[in-house]
């Protein structure tokens, strides 16, 4: 199904946050420039949230997005924020708008795509952000984490097949 990967990368993440301190949530990451694994988290959230929100007016905005700091600062609203997002984006597909941006700030092209496609977007785009904080993880020297851990799931299936020959 095509929510599963997505579902799965969430549930990692919350699994993951609930292992964390306040201090190492927050901790800002020198090699990530100064972020902080609140601060991935957070931008995982709102952009899956706005293609979330966006389902019932079939537009998709993630350039006007809400900033919540306190998911970047607080930990157990996140994971409850990732919680209502993992029950919630699972949703029959339907065609939608993107709204995109120009160099001029100002709106640019009018893109179609699906509330699938996005939903597809957004599980690339947070095993990225994954990735992004197992760096993290390192810096702080917190094995924590499986070695699949951000890969994405073509590179787990050909590594596997490698490790097989």
């Amino acid at each position: 199904m095509i929510f599963f990967p997505l579902t799965q990368q969430l549930k990692s993440l919350s699994n993951l946050l609930l292992l964390l301190s306040n201090e190492e949530y927050n901790k800002k990451i020198t090699y990530l420039g100064n972020a902080s694994i609140g601060g991935h988290t957070r931008h995982i959230i709102e952009l899956l949230k706005c293609a979330a929100d966006g389902y019932n007016i079939g537009v998709v905005d993630y350039i006007n997005r809400v900033r919540n700091l306190s998911l970047e600062t607080d930990p157990a609203i996140a994971i409850d924020a990732l919680h209502v997002l993992a029950e919630n984006i699972i949703q029959p597909d339907k065609e939608m708008t993107l709204l995109t941006e120009c160099d001029t700030g100002n709106y640019g092209d009018v893109v179609t795509t699906t509330f699938y496609r996005e939903i597809v977007y957004n599980a690339e785009h947070t095993i990225h952000h994954l990735a992004l904080i197992k760096v993290a993880l390192r810096e702080m020297k917190l094995n924590i984490t499986d070695d699949d851990f951000g890969m994405a799931y073509s590179t787990i299936k050909f590594l596997s097949a490698q490790n097989k020959n």
